[in-house]
């Protein structure tokens, strides 16, 4: 008994030093906690939003308390980029990048892309060509994937989607870095195999064959105009990373900022925030022909169909898909099922040997609607000028056997816009180097017809550094692909208004089933949209978007109408003044 009572003393007195030592703990606890929301802040901002709450009494109490301290909490900032490869509308292996960032200490899932590949072969290329494209494809993707998912993700963790110039910016740079010891590494590689090699031996004289009387033979001069193949611009593999996260980094900014990625994109566009949006006009494939194609004319590569301003984005699908099967139901019963193929831009491929007939075709199926060509619904030619140029006879093959100076093609194109004045917009009528014939088109034509460039500035990064020098036009057509980042667009959107030009925003021949160029054209302002024809799931999600935005802008009462062309006029300078005529006005 004597033992039991000692146990229970000692256990009392045990209890009795626990209970003190529990109390201390939980007295420091207490203190620690004052001193953690002290330093927070949380008492006084506490105190702010229920004071708040008071007044404004809101429906959803605890939902006002959770906007509230949100925007208190630390800015997001990316975690990670994850990528993978995926296809795209042309079963080709393109990238797909998933954006993670740390949201309110937690990661978050914000974006997911798909870029469209890049194909800058010319459809009539040689298989060997389009062989060696296609290693080349994959090379770039897998190149892509390794520099997202290392340095890249490296680079932009902990900074705040928002600084989208920032994070475009820090990718160029890594990229540039690998593209300079690529360079360097090739460089050191050819000196070793020269220093291996032989010398080339001396080349043989030639005797010049002289033809009796001292005469050259008929049909052995050439072409006084020296035409060279551009060679294929270097990039490296890898480089189409930049597109797909520079996208990726839009879209999650935009989430986080609770807007629609077109006004983010606007937001980046300019430093006013922009109350109303105009929506791009629309240029939808219908008609491909030329060199890649049956038949033997080469002028048109695509006949494109422009609604007329002033109408919804809406009635104008309804009329421009009505169209598109119009013309199906025309080549039916003159050409059977093969009339009803179309390529990958979506666009009927029926043979024909003069681009008239081509046009007729497509005026035959708008009048059928009871619409009027050139008043209803007005059309633009894609003419690809560097394709249907003969590079060994320096001019332009119009048709099989039928060849054009530069000076001519003006007169080709006057014929077939008077003959046809629906035609309101010409893309690529001449190559890059015929810069006085673009200046005569442009100051001939510009007040009826937009002239619009697109191959001279494939890539946006191109018109940024060469500026738009002496090539006139009235358009330029703009594309995100490779390496060119939103930034880039951007940028390249308000160089091409300051002079005085419209963008227009076009899908590549690779796209894939994502949405973000519609955003992108409504964001940048662009007068034009060419997505190709209103069919199949990588152009359809595009209009979709486009609807989805007019209808939100429409309920919002926040759209801008459309109510003309706005040709950008180039007039031609006015003569300098001579003394005969100051003479004359004395």
């Amino acid at each position: 008994m004597k033992q039991l009572l000692t146990l229970i003393v000692d256990f009392k007195m045990c209890a009795s030093r626990a209970s003190e030592r529990n109390a201390r703990e939980f007295y420091d606890t207490k203190q620690k906690a004052v001193k953690f929301y002290k330093e927070n802040g949380v008492p006084e901002r506490l105190e702010e939003i229920l004071n708040s709450m008071f007044y404004e009494n809101p429906p959803d109490v605890y939902g006002r308390l959770s906007e509230h301290f949100e925007s208190l909490s630390i800015p997001p900032v990316i975690h990670k980029v994850m990528a993978r490869e995926v296809l795209d509308g042309r079963g080709q292996p393109t990238l797909q990048a998933e954006l993670h960032c740390i949201v309110k200490g937690l990661e978050q899932h914000l974006s997911t892309v798909t870029m469209a590949s890049t194909n800058l072969l010319m459809e009539s290329a040689p298989v060997e060509k389009k062989e060696a494209d296609e290693k080349e494809r994959q090379e770039f993707v897998d190149a892509a994937l390794q520099f997202i998912q290392g340095p890249i993700t490296e680079a932009i963790s902990g900074i705040g989607p928002a600084n989208q110039g920032e994070i475009d910016e820090n990718v160029w740079k890594i990229l540039m870095k690998f593209q300079t010891e690529k360079e360097e590494e090739e460089r050191k590689e050819r000196e070793r195999a020269a220093e291996l090699e032989p010398p080339p031996p001396e080349p043989a004289k030639e005797e010049k064959t002289i033809s009796p009387k001292g005469k050259k033979k008929l049909g052995s001069a050439k072409s006084s105009t020296v035409v060279m193949e551009e060679p294929k611009e270097p990039m490296l593999p890898g480089c189409n990373a930049a597109c797909v996260v520079s996208q990726a980094v839009t879209l999650a900014a935009a989430k986080l900022s609770k807007i629609q990625p077109f006004e983010h994109i606007a937001n980046l566009y300019s430093s006013q925030e922009q109350q109303e949006y105009e929506l791009p006009l629309l240029m939808v494939n219908l008609l491909n022909s030329g060199k890649a194609y049956p038949g033997k004319q080469n002028l048109i590569k695509e006949l494109l169909l422009i609604p007329k301003p002033g109408k919804t984005l809406r009635q104008s699908l309804k009329q421009l898909t009505a169209i598109h099967h119009q013309v199906g139901k025309l080549l039916f019963p003159k050409l059977g099922v093969p009339g009803l193929y179309v390529n990958d831009f979506g666009g009927y491929c029926p043979q024909y040997d003069r681009p008239e007939q081509l046009l007729d075709l497509a005026q035959e199926a708008i009048t059928a609607l009871d619409l009027t060509p050139g008043e209803d619904i007005f059309i633009g030619l894609n003419c690809a000028a560097h394709e249907m140029f003969d590079l060994d006879k320096g001019k332009y093959e119009t048709a099989q056997g039928m060849l054009k100076l530069p000076d001519d093609m003006i007169e080709v194109y006057a014929d077939l816009i008077n003959r046809y004045p629906a035609i309101i917009a010409l893309i690529d009528p001449l190559k890059k180097q015929d810069v006085e014939q673009w200046r005569k088109l442009c100051e001939r034509f510009s007040e009826q017809c937009f002239i619009i460039v697109d191959k001279a500035y494939s890539r946006a990064e191109t018109l940024l550094k060469q500026g738009f020098g002496e090539l006139r036009s009235t358009a330029v057509s703009l594309k995100l692909q490779q390496m060119t980042s939103v930034s880039t667009i951007t940028e390249a959107g308000k160089l091409i208004k300051e002079n005085n030009a419209a963008v227009v925003i076009s899908s590549v021949l690779g796209e894939s089933p994502d949405s973000f160029l519609a955003d992108l054209a409504v964001g940048v302002s662009s007068r034009f949209v060419k997505f190709g024809a209103i069919n199949r799931g990588e152009r359809i999600c595009k209009y979709n978007r486009l609807l989805e935005i007019e209808d939100m802008l429409i309920s919002q009462d926040r759209i801008k109408a459309t109510v003309t062309f706005g040709f950008p006029v180039i007039k031609p300078p006015e003569p300098e003044e001579t003394a005969e005529d100051e003479n004359k006005q004395e």
